[in-house]
Protein backbone atom coordinates (compact mmCIF):
# COMPACT_ATOMS: atom_id res chain seq x y z
CA UNK A 1 0.00 0.00 0.00
CA UNK A 2 2.79 2.18 0.47
CA UNK A 3 3.79 4.72 -2.14
CA UNK A 4 0.63 6.73 -2.44
CA UNK A 5 0.88 10.43 -1.47
CA UNK A 6 -1.69 9.91 1.57
CA UNK A 7 0.63 7.27 2.80
CA UNK A 8 3.38 9.58 3.43
CA UNK A 9 0.74 12.32 5.05
CA UNK A 10 -0.43 9.61 6.86
CA UNK A 11 3.25 8.46 8.18
CA UNK A 12 3.88 12.34 8.80
CA UNK A 13 0.85 12.59 10.65
CA UNK A 14 1.28 9.03 12.79
CA UNK A 15 4.85 10.23 13.40
CA UNK A 16 3.64 13.67 15.21
CA UNK A 17 1.05 12.15 16.88
CA UNK A 18 3.54 9.55 18.30
CA UNK A 19 6.09 11.80 19.21
CA UNK A 20 3.45 14.17 20.94
CA UNK A 21 2.41 11.25 22.78
CA UNK A 22 5.84 9.92 23.82
CA UNK A 23 6.50 13.45 25.06
CA UNK A 24 2.92 14.22 26.77
CA UNK A 25 2.23 10.47 28.13
CA UNK A 26 5.59 8.55 30.13
CA UNK A 27 3.66 5.42 29.60
CA UNK A 28 3.58 5.30 25.98
CA UNK A 29 7.35 5.24 26.26
CA UNK A 30 7.40 1.59 27.58
CA UNK A 31 4.50 0.10 26.47
CA UNK A 32 3.56 -0.51 22.69
CA UNK A 33 0.11 -1.32 23.24
CA UNK A 34 -0.86 1.66 25.03
CA UNK A 35 1.00 3.81 22.05
CA UNK A 36 -1.10 2.12 19.75
CA UNK A 37 -4.17 2.21 21.44
CA UNK A 38 -3.18 6.05 22.26
CA UNK A 39 -2.48 6.48 18.53
CA UNK A 40 -5.54 5.26 17.23
CA UNK A 41 -7.33 7.30 19.48
CA UNK A 42 -5.39 10.23 18.32
CA UNK A 43 -6.58 9.37 14.97
CA UNK A 44 -10.26 9.45 15.79
CA UNK A 45 -10.78 5.09 16.84
CA UNK A 46 -13.47 5.37 19.57
CA UNK A 47 -12.91 2.79 21.90
CA UNK A 48 -11.93 2.27 26.20
CA UNK A 49 -9.87 0.07 27.34
CA UNK A 50 -8.37 0.71 30.69
CA UNK A 51 -4.86 0.71 31.28
CA UNK A 52 -4.53 -2.24 33.92
CA UNK A 53 -5.87 -4.67 31.03
CA UNK A 54 -3.36 -4.25 29.26
CA UNK A 55 -1.51 -6.82 29.90
CA UNK A 56 -4.80 -9.37 28.72
CA UNK A 57 -4.57 -7.75 25.51
CA UNK A 58 -1.74 -9.86 22.71
CA UNK A 59 1.05 -7.64 21.24
CA UNK A 60 -0.22 -6.50 18.15
CA UNK A 61 3.18 -7.86 16.55
CA UNK A 62 1.79 -11.48 17.79
CA UNK A 63 -1.48 -11.22 15.74
CA UNK A 64 -0.25 -10.30 12.60
CA UNK A 65 2.98 -12.89 12.96
CA UNK A 66 0.46 -15.43 13.61
CA UNK A 67 -1.40 -14.30 10.08
CA UNK A 68 1.86 -14.24 8.14
CA UNK A 69 2.48 -17.50 9.38
CA UNK A 70 -0.97 -19.23 8.64
CA UNK A 71 -1.06 -17.39 4.83
CA UNK A 72 2.33 -17.87 4.13
CA UNK A 73 3.98 -20.63 6.19
CA UNK A 74 0.91 -22.84 6.38
CA UNK A 75 -0.58 -21.22 2.72
CA UNK A 76 -3.84 -20.92 3.84
CA UNK A 77 -6.08 -17.98 2.92
CA UNK A 78 -4.09 -16.15 1.41
CA UNK A 79 -5.66 -15.05 -1.85
CA UNK A 80 -6.33 -11.93 -2.58
CA UNK A 81 -8.84 -9.94 -0.91
CA UNK A 82 -10.22 -6.17 -1.50
CA UNK A 83 -12.38 -4.87 1.32
CA UNK A 84 -15.44 -3.23 0.72
CA UNK A 85 -15.70 0.85 2.72
CA UNK A 86 -17.90 1.67 4.78
CA UNK A 87 -18.56 -1.68 6.47
CA UNK A 88 -19.11 -1.65 10.12
CA UNK A 89 -20.09 -3.78 13.31
CA UNK A 90 -23.21 -4.44 14.36
CA UNK A 91 -22.46 -4.79 18.06
CA UNK A 92 -19.11 -3.93 19.96
CA UNK A 93 -16.43 -6.40 20.12
CA UNK A 94 -16.60 -8.61 22.99
CA UNK A 95 -13.30 -9.67 25.07
CA UNK A 96 -12.64 -13.76 24.93
CA UNK A 97 -12.53 -15.45 27.68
Amino acid sequence: MLGYPCDIYMTEKIKRIVEGLLKEDPRCRDNDKWLIIQTLRKLGFKFWIDYKDLEDIPAFETITRCRRTIQHEENKYSEDYTPQKGVTFEKPIEKLS
